[in-house]
């Protein structure tokens, strides 16, 4: 071989230093943007799932009321979903929710707040005991 492909032919494949440090960058870059994102997105599953567990229990203590055929006091329902509330969450309930032995709710209203100070707004109906989420504040 001569000329130009035998000093072709000597090259080796692959990336130089240069490429792969500004790939590296790029690299660095694009998670330290997406890193707030992230975070916050895994904050909002958390309260998702928070909320969630709260309806499931709500839902739970209306049922046993009817099937036991008993009344669940306002302050029996709050200690149950206290339970339910992930350490260093908040629980307040603005107006005593109650369970007659029928199933039959009183209205209500609950509210969540994250440790990280969101709170969510949760509306109990007369009646189904079916909760609204209201507005996040």
């Amino acid at each position: 071989m001569s000329g130009p492909r035998r000093a072709l032919s000597h090259l080796r494949p692959g990336y130089s230093l240069l490429e792969v440090m500004v790939v590296v960058a790029i690299l660095g870059i694009a998670v330290t943007l997406s890193g707030p994102s992230v975070s916050s997105m895994i904050a909002g599953q958390q309260a998702r799932q928070v909320v969630r567990g709260l309806v499931t229990e709500v839902s739970a203590i209306r049922a046993e009321a009817f099937i036991e055929s008993r009344s669940v006091p306002s302050d029996a329902i709050q200690a149950r979903l206290l339970d339910k509330t992930p350490e260093g969450w908040r629980l307040e309930t603005g107006q005593e929710i109650m369970v007659s032995p029928s199933g039959y709710c009183t209205p209500g209203r609950i509210i969540v707040e994250s440790p990280g100070g969101r709170r969510w707004n949760l509306q109990v109906s007369e009646g189904a005991c079916a909760i609204e989420r209201g507005a996040q504040f």
